[in-house]
Order: structure tokens, then C-alpha cells, then sequence
């Protein structure tokens, strides 16, 4: 690694965020426009010795690079063939591939919300993310599915916020969803 690459650190990555947060709020789009090259830097570095464990919702193996109870930054093993459904979690998320390939969907809600246990899906970004590759999940477009293709898919993964407790589920071919506490509750 390059010296410039080295001097990067997971504390910069994480006054940055907090930076483009204060500049551009939670809009996904503008959000991942601010983060693509301090998140490309941070993708670069070694991150295979780094971090704290944590307990993952989906994922077996998580770690914390960063958490300040605003924001967390974390290094997360998406197990292979492993089919994550659609859900929401109350906050915005950007995943950015360190290792592997990853199939990611990102759906919009076309109802209006108005009827518990009722949603209209429709898929607004459908695709293979590949290593350095990165997506947001973000209001309005907040929930998202995703499958790991190859056993070393690795992400890196910035939240904006604390996760809902409580977390829509969604059965897009039902156009229906349920409410979970994945802490509580196996999901998948």
C-alpha cells in the first residue's frame, strides 16, 4: 500500500461522513456522491486484523471499525447464497464491496403506507455489485435485498444513524410485510 492509502484512517472515513451528513442531510444520492472517494481510500487499506466484534442481524460475522452512537462503520462477511428479503432500517445505509460480488436490489414504496401490513414494492436499482463497487439505501428508497454470490464477499458498511428497532419485512410477491425486531426474531 502507498503511503498516501496508509494515512487514510477508519477516523478520517468517519469525520467525513459526519461531514457530508451536516452538508447534504440524509439524501442517498448526494450522500454516496460525498463518499466515494473516502470510502474507495478506506476499501484499500488492510482491514483484515481491524475492528470489534459485534452482533450482526443477518450476518455471522461483523465487526465495528467505527461507532459513536450516531453513526457506525463496520466490516461485515456476507455469508454465500445467503438471501437477505427486502427490509427497511429506519435509517440510511451505503455498502461498499471490499472483497467478492454481491447481488443487491433496491426497491422504492409505490403505496401510500396508509394500511399496516400492506406495500407496494418496485425495484428502482437491481444489480451485481463487484469489489470497490458501492449503493445507498437511503429515504424515500429505503429498503433493499441482497445475496452474496462468492464465499469472500466482504462489505463495508456506513449507517447514518441508529437502525430501527422494529423493521419492515417485505414479501414483494404478496405485496405485503411484517413488522421484527431482528434481534429477537430469526428472520432468515
Amino acid at each position: 500500500m502507498s503511503e498516501t492509502q496508509d494515512s487514510y484512517t477508519i477516523r478520517d472515513l468517519a469525520e467525513e461522513v459526519r461531514r457530508q451528513m451536516s452538508i447534504h442531510g440524509s439524501d442517498g444520492p448526494k450522500l454516496l456522491d460525498g463518499l466515494r472517494d473516502p470510502i474507495s481510500r478506506i476499501l484499500a487499506s488492510d482491514l483484515s486484523n481491524v475492528g470489534v466484534k459485534r452482533e450482526g442481524n443477518h450476518i455471522d460475522e461483523s465487526r465495528y471499525l467505527y461507532y459513536d452512537g450516531e453513526m457506525s462503520i463496520t466490516f461485515d462477511h456476507l455469508p454465500k447464497d445467503k438471501d437477505i428479503p427486502p427490509h427497511d432500517h429506519g435509517t440510511w445505509e451505503t455498502l461498499a464491496i471490499y472483497s467478492g460480488q454481491l447481488r443487491h436490489t433496491v426497491y422504492d414504496r409505490k403505496d401510500d403506507g396508509g394500511t399496516e401490513g400492506y406495500a407496494e414494492l418496485g425495484v428502482i436499482d437491481d444489480r451485481v455489485l463487484d469489489c470497490k463497487d458501492m449503493a445507498i439505501v437511503a429515504p424515500p428508497a429505503d429498503i433493499h435485498s441482497f445475496t452474496a454470490l462468492t464465499d469472500d464477499t466482504w462489505s463495508v458498511t456506513v449507517v447514518g444513524g441508529r437502525y430501527g428497532v422494529d423493521r419492515a419485512y417485505y414479501q414483494p410477491d404478496t405485496n405485503s410485510y411484517v413488522r421484527l425486531n431482528p434481534k429477537r426474531q430469526k428472520i432468515v
